[in-house]
C-alpha cells in the first residue's frame, strides 16, 4: 500500500512545531525550578482545600461584633444609621454570615464581608461649616 499525496514540508512543520513545544515546556519547567515553583500537569485539576486555620464561628463572631462596634462607637455615623447596625448586630446569624460569604482565614476577609453585608446602612452626618 503506498501512501500518495503527503507533503513532507508539512509533515517536517509539524513535527518541528511539537518539538518546540516540548523544549519550550522544559525550558518552563527549568526557569519555575530556578523560582521554586512547581509546575502543573495540563491533566491536574485544580481543587480547593480549606484550611485547618479557618476561623469557627465563635471567631467570627467575635470580629464581627467588634468591626460592627467600631463603626457605631468610632462617630460621625446618622442615628438611624448607628440604630441600623446595632440591630443588625442583635440579630446578627454567624452560620448563616459564613456560609454567604466565609470561610474565614483572616480577619480582613471577615472585615470585607462585614463591609459588603453592613455598606448600606452606614450613613455618615453631614457637618455644617
Amino acid at each position: 500500500m503506498e501512501i500518495t499525496g503527503v507533503n513532507s514540508k508539512a509533515y517536517t512543520s509539524a513535527a518541528a512545531a511539537v518539538e518546540e513545544d516540548e523544549e519550550l515546556q522544559e525550558t518552563q519547567e527549568e526557569e519555575a525550578q530556578e523560582y521554586g515553583v512547581s509546575v502543573k500537569d495540563k491533566e491536574e485539576k485544580d481543587t480547593t482545600e480549606f484550611s485547618s486555620s479557618d476561623y469557627d464561628e465563635a471567631d467570627v463572631q467575635e470580629k464581627a461584633e467588634n468591626y460592627l462596634k467600631n463603626l457605631i462607637y468610632a462617630g460621625g455615623l446618622t442615628d438611624a444609621s448607628a440604630a441600623a447596625l446595632q440591630n443588625y448586630m442583635n440579630t446578627f446569624d454567624v452560620a448563616k454570615f459564613i456560609k454567604d460569604y466565609g470561610p474565614f482565614t483572616t480577619t480582613a476577609e471577615i472585615s470585607a464581608a462585614m463591609y459588603a453585608a453592613v455598606g448600606s446602612l452606614i450613613k455618615q452626618q453631614q457637618q455644617d461649616e
